[in-house]
């Protein structure tokens, strides 16, 4: 295969390279990882790099931060730089690359797999490669319990019309459509541009999406406003979200769902990530007791899909750096993840087989069929905004109701000079 062949030709390299060194025959070339995953997690990605370090004789640290963003730009200002970075948001990829602390990726395999989906902003400055998407989420997900639908006899929805149907019909039914919370600590508000991110993608289209996201298209326009209150009919009417805007605003993110695992479920539906698997209380699996359904589409057809993930990043440029990201950027990379479940492969050719579970099969089945994928807007767009004033102000927004005072106050994110360079 064509992927295995390119990292083989990197780890030659990375061997040569060891042959020809003045170092000890039995000191190991060390590469660092920097991230965010910690615990079980970082084991699973440990599985990922073990056949790597088998095959090459290179020693991988990995280290995981709570606090990834804040950590990684204090080791940038003390120049204390790690080998690679695991990035969760490729807006901060670019920022690190216009400053000229990354490297670029001349590896044509690592390249060509970024535009694999269609996607190829993730990771990219102009026409340079920086970072190897290495892990996805799907984020256009709305979980719900099918034995409650079956017994109400709710169908899931196929276009938008039907999700405020549904909605609708729950409240008729006397029970509260919505499971929604936000609070995430320093991060609290990225599950509402989420919601944004999605009904733009739905209303405008990919294209217009795209424009947004690069700040080609202000906040201020009226598309992005019609965004915002389209989000506004499903979360401000009384008793369409459980706990209303108080619940929403002071409660954990991860406990949203909960909730609908009542005796009497006190919400129906749950707009959120895969990775939200991770939350749900013991005893609840995917596929029995809760399910997932794709966020319709405005006409019915194919939805657009919005996703996340991680990306690796080279701050170090040698060989057995290199090698790595060769390696990373290749499916099998993800192979050991991937039996362990909880994994989600943003590689087209990656062979299903190797899920561990069927939620974790569907998932990758959403992405190999989806008619157009878009990276999280927030995580791609300029980080004062992306992770400063659109996280800010979509709070704003669910607090006061205003939208149009929401946008105006995001769009003051962008420096002028951001938005003059495109």
């Amino acid at each position: 295969m064509p992927r295995r062949r390119a990292s083989s030709l990197l780890i030659a390299v990375v061997l040569l390279a060891a042959g020809c060194s003045s170092e000890p025959v039995d000191e190991a070339p060390v590469v660092e990882i920097f991230g965010s995953w910690r615990g079980e997690d970082a084991q699973r990605f440990a599985a990922t790099i073990e056949p790597f370090e088998e095959e090459t004789g290179i020693d991988v640290h990995i280290v995981g931060s709570a606090s990834f963003v804040r950590d990684i730009n204090d080791r940038v200002d003390n120049a204390d730089l790690p080998d690679v970075g695991i990035f969760p948001q490729p807006g901060l990829v670019a920022d690190f690359a216009r400053r000229g602390l990354l490297i670029p990726l001349e590896d044509e395999t690592a390249v060509s797999q970024q535009t694999a989906y269609g996607n190829a902003t993730a990771g990219s400055v102009g026409d340079a490669t920086y970072g190897v998407w290495i892990k996805a989420a799907v984020k256009s997900l709305v979980w719900y319990r099918p034995d409650v639908f079956a017994e109400y006899g709710y169908e899931v929805p196929k276009t938008w019309a039907d999700l405020i149907a549904l909605t609708e019909e729950i409240e008729d039914d006397g029970l509260v459509p919505w499971c929604l919370t936000m609070e995430s600590f320093s991060a609290s508000g990225w599950v509402g541009t989420d919601w944004i991110e999605d009904i733009v993608l739905r209303q405008q289209g990919p294209e217009f999406y795209d424009a947004w996201v690069s700040g080609d298209v202000s906040f201020e326009d009226p598309a992005i406003v019609a965004a915002f209150e389209t989000f506004g009919g499903l979360i401000h009417p009384p008793g369409r979200v459980l706990g209303g805007v108080n619940r929403i605003l002071n409660e954990p993110w991860q406990n949203a769902q909960t909730p609908m695992f009542d005796d009497s479920p006190a919400c129906l539906l749950h707009r959120q990530a895969s990775f939200h698997e991770t939350n749900l209380p013991d005893g609840v699996a995917v596929g029995e007791e809760t399910a997932v359904f794709g966020l319709p589409s405005v006409d019915g057809t194919e939805p657009p899909v919005l996703v996340a993930g991680n990306l690796a990043a080279a701050f170090v440029d040698r060989p057995e750096v290199h090698a790595l990201l060769g390696y990373l950027a290749t499916p099998e990379s993800g192979k050991g993840w991937a039996e362990l479940g909880g994994f989600t492969s943003p590689h087209p050719d990656f062979d299903p087989e190797w899920y561990a579970s069927d939620f974790d099969r569907q998932i990758g089945e959403v992405l190999s069929d989806a008619r157009a994928i878009r990276f999280d807007g927030s995580d791609l767009m300029f980080p004062a905004v992306g992770t400063g004033t659109f996280w800010a102000g979509i709070l704003d927004f669910v607090r006061d109701a205003d939208a149009r005072a929401a946008v105006a106050e995001i769009q003051k994110g962008y420096p002028t000079d951001e938005l003059s360079e495109g």
